[in-house]
């Protein structure tokens, strides 16, 4: 009898061990799964990109650092998920100004005018140093005063090339505003159009430019010489592509705008430091049409043409007030305090220390 009960005793123990040992194996487990949860929410969480927009009036290899920053990846580095938009119009700020894009890429002579005029808009980031456009005549033309009555191409008008051609047109003692007919044509029309006589004279980006040389026409006014460059803009630099945004968007998302700018940063340091064959081959899928990319891209590297830093100089921002009065857009000169926030580009340098 004694014996039953020591064994009946022994089973009870082995299953109350039993469903003891299954409890703590059930817990544990249900521990595990909610720290793996947890981990995987962490993650998710860390991994989430912020999505933001960024128009563009076109898709210009002098923007490059932008372009760098998305096929390397800085942005996504960066905590961004970015969608960069061409919008095709006489003006292409609109969804900036509109709310619809964080961002804007364009020539800072427009958004002198919209700072002068009270608009909600500052500059944040400049891709190049320098002013990157030439200027070339149909081969029957001999002098910018035999362009009177003509049509020029001379891109939109509140653009930085329409800006050049202006100023082209001026320093000859013509009219801007009545000798010449304006036009906005794409760069692989306007060869044909030079051809045909449908325009006489076309400013030329450096993709453009190269393509016109190729086909046997010479530079008129040729920005690359340092000498024309300071003659015609009284300044050794003027950073004419540049990022903007609405100045109450960059005050409430410094975060974003740092990211951004930061990307950027990386991406023009990838420019500095790579050969030519090296940058065609990261932006050769962004520039799937453009069959004279490494021309471009290798006239930019020489004349040192995209900025390293994305920093605005003194000299270079009163070049950019002076073309926009001459242009007609603004009547004084914009303060570089009230036109740019250069903080961002300051600490996306000392960040990369």
């Amino acid at each position: 009898m004694k014996k039953r009960l020591v064994a009946l005793g022994l089973a009870v123990c082995m299953v109350a061990a039993g469903a003891v040992g299954c409890g703590t194996k059930k817990t544990e487990e249900k521990v595990e799964t909610a720290k793996s949860s947890s981990t995987q929410k962490e993650e998710k969480k860390e991994t989430e990109l912020t999505k933001i927009s960024v128009c563009e009036p076109t898709r210009g290899i002098l923007w490059a650092p932008v372009y760098a920053a998305e096929a390397l990846g800085y942005f996504e580095e960066e905590g961004l998920d970015v969608e960069i938009t061409t919008v095709q119009s006489d003006m292409p700020t609109a969804p900036v100004l509109a709310n619809e894009a964080q961002f804007g890429l364009y020539g800072p002579e427009m958004i002198c005018k919209f700072v002068e005029e009270g608009q909600d808009t500052e500059l944040i980031y400049t891709c190049t140093d320098t002013y990157p456009y030439s200027f070339f005549l149909g081969k029957d033309v001999t002098s910018v005063k035999d362009l009177k009555g003509k049509n020029v191409n001379g891109a939109d008008s509140g653009s930085s090339p329409r800006a050049f051609v202006r100023s082209i047109i001026s320093n000859e003692g013509m009219d801007p505003d009545n000798d010449v007919n304006y036009v906005n044509m794409k760069n692989s029309a306007v060869i044909a159009a030079l051809e045909s006589g449908e325009i006489s004279a076309t400013y030329a980006s450096p993709e453009l430019r190269a393509q016109l040389i190729e086909a046997g026409y010479e530079v008129s006014v040729d920005i690359y010489d340092k000498e024309v460059h300071k003659e015609l803009l009284d300044s050794e630099s003027y950073e004419m592509y540049i990022v903007f945004g609405k100045k109450s968007y960059i005050e409430q998302n410094p975060e974003i705008t740092q990211a951004f700018v930061s990307a950027c940063y990386k991406g023009a340091q990838y420019l500095e430091n790579s050969s030519t064959e090296e940058i065609v081959k990261t932006l050769k899928e962004l520039f799937a049409e453009n069959d004279m990319l490494e021309n471009a891209v290798k006239e930019c590297k020489e004349n040192s043409i995209w900025s390293t830093d994305g920093i605005f100089s003194d000299n270079g921002v009163q070049a950019i007030n002076r073309m926009a009065m001459d242009s007609g857009l603004i009547k004084e000169p914009v303060d570089k305090g009230d036109l740019i926030d250069e903080s961002f580009a300051v600490k996306a340098a000392e960040e990369t220390k």
